[in-house]
């Protein structure tokens, strides 16, 4: 819905019933980042206004350094304490463990910069050979020891099912002291072979209340970021952009039921 202006996005939401938003304030996304200082307030004021807030910000912060540092800085000044952060990503051309290591060294830094400035970092576990995080036990073996108040994972259903399949409880075991926010979204495996994945509406495909039900057993409050993948765009244009929000509206009442 990134083409809706944030005030009309705050009328929608809340007639959904949902808190706030994820807001993309990243390369590409609704905000760029170079512009937070000047935008990030009139976000935050404008979905106020229909009771809704930023609950996550989705940015590109992978490191520390002092923009990373002042970028944080405004986020936290407009009431924004927790981010998704950028991925760490592998070279499959190099030996992985020692990748691996560097990005647990690079964790525990931006963990460390987080506590100073009282924010969270939350790294989304996602598909595929090249995230760092996807295997489940390297996420894991990078976050030990790390207080979840400072960096934590953000357990994302339909990437951790369709990616450990028959393991997943094993999974939900490794990973569920360490989680800071739960996304949800559906897929199914099709094709031929049934070896493609295809977006589809929650409750439809891999994704169901025992699947959401074993995820959330057992944890504290924390943020449901609900992804919308399965319509005709990833960013909707504007003439077709009240479609995007029914197929929101969708799968918010699904989600709700499971609550």
């Amino acid at each position: 819905m990134q083409t809706l202006g944030y005030e009309r996005m705050g009328e929608e939401l809340a007639k959904m019933g949902v808190s706030g938003i994820e807001a993309t304030i990243r390369k590409g996304g609704h905000i760029e980042p170079r512009e937070a200082a000047q935008k990030v307030p009139g976000m935050v004021a404008d979905l106020a206004k229909n009771g809704q807030k930023a609950l996550i910000a989705a940015c590109n912060v992978g490191a520390t350094g002092k923009e990373e540092m002042e970028f944080l800085k405004v986020l936290k000044a407009h009431g924004i304490s927790r981010y998704r952060m950028d991925y760490f990503r592998y070279n499959l051309k190099k030996d992985l463990l020692p990748q691996r290591k560097d990005f647990t060294l690079r964790l525990r830094d931006i963990a460390a910069m987080n506590k100073a400035l009282g924010m969270q970092a939350i790294y989304q576990i996602h598909a595929g050979a090249k995230y760092a995080g996807s295997l489940a036990w390297d996420a894991a073996m990078m976050f030990e020891g790390i207080d979840p108040d400072d960096a934590a994972i953000a357990f994302d259903l339909r990437h951790i099912r369709s990616g450990s399949g028959l393991s997943f409880e094993t999974t939900v075991a490794l990973l569920k002291k360490h989680l800071g926010s739960i996304y949800v979204k559906d897929a199914r495996w099709t094709g031929p072979r049934a070896n493609q994945l295809k977006n589809v509406p929650l409750d439809t495909g891999m994704v169901d209340r025992k699947t959401f039900d074993s995820v959330v057993k057992g944890q504290k409050a924390m943020p449901l970021s609900l992804h919308m993948e399965w319509g005709k765009a990833s960013i909707y244009p504007k003439k077709d952009v009240m479609e995007a929000v029914a197929n929101f509206a969708r799968d918010v009442r699904t989600l709700k039921s499971w609550l």
